[in-house]
């Protein structure tokens, strides 16, 4: 069986993974995941910032399975930062759409013709012409795979964490609205294919 590759275009599925305190699940999903440099940089903006702190330790201490994917935009903005030059308000966002259009990004990994998913939350994540071996998922409908193969008990639970945290240093993102509830998002590739963590 192919292993599928997990890309993660955009901070959501991380950030309100954490909330729940269920950054692990990602690890469970045992593929490897590669999440775009601009959105990682983002992740990891202030690491005063509990979040922050524990999403890089997350991510830094689990290579692989994570993989973090180069973009001009990202490197433009790494060079900024270091020289003290103003950062670019949407550079994540124009990363995003740098990784998602270049043959160094996702037509890297689809032209294979093996498994590829995406796993987001921003809604305006957009994939044109999506190739037959791509997955759409999102946070939402991960969570209810994992709890249809018995990986988690309740996917209800979890979501519940994320936009009810019980965590005393932790809060729903003030934007982010869950706008697949009650299933989430799992289109399936074309080609026939299922992701299975």
């Amino acid at each position: 069986m192919k292993r599928c590759t997990v890309i993660i275009p955009d901070a959501g599925p991380f950030n309100s993974l954490w909330v729940a305190d269920r950054l692990d699940l990602l690890l469970e999903l045992d593929m490897r995941l590669v999440v775009v440099d601009a959105v990682y940089d983002e992740l990891i903006s202030d690491l005063s910032y509990p979040k922050d702190e524990a999403v890089k330790s997350f991510i830094d201490e689990n290579q692989p399975p994570f993989l973090i994917e180069s973009t001009e935009i990202g490197e433009q903005e790494r060079e900024k930062r270091l020289s003290g030059r103003k950062l670019k308000k949407n550079a994540g966002e124009l990363a995003i759409v740098d990784f998602m259009s270049s043959d160094d990004g996702l037509r890297k990994y689809v032209s294979v013709g093996e498994p590829v998913a995406i796993l987001f939350e921003d809604t305006g994540i957009r994939v044109f012409n999506k190739p037959p071996n791509l997955h759409l998922l999102s946070t939402v409908g991960m969570l209810r795979g994992l709890e249809r193969v018995g990986i988690i008990p309740s996917a209800d639970a979890i979501i519940h964490e994320m936009t009810h945290p019980s965590k005393p240093n932790r809060r729903p993102a003030d934007k982010r609205i869950f706008t697949d509830l009650p299933d989430g998002i799992d289109d399936p590739a074309v080609a026939g294919s299922a992701w299975v963590p």
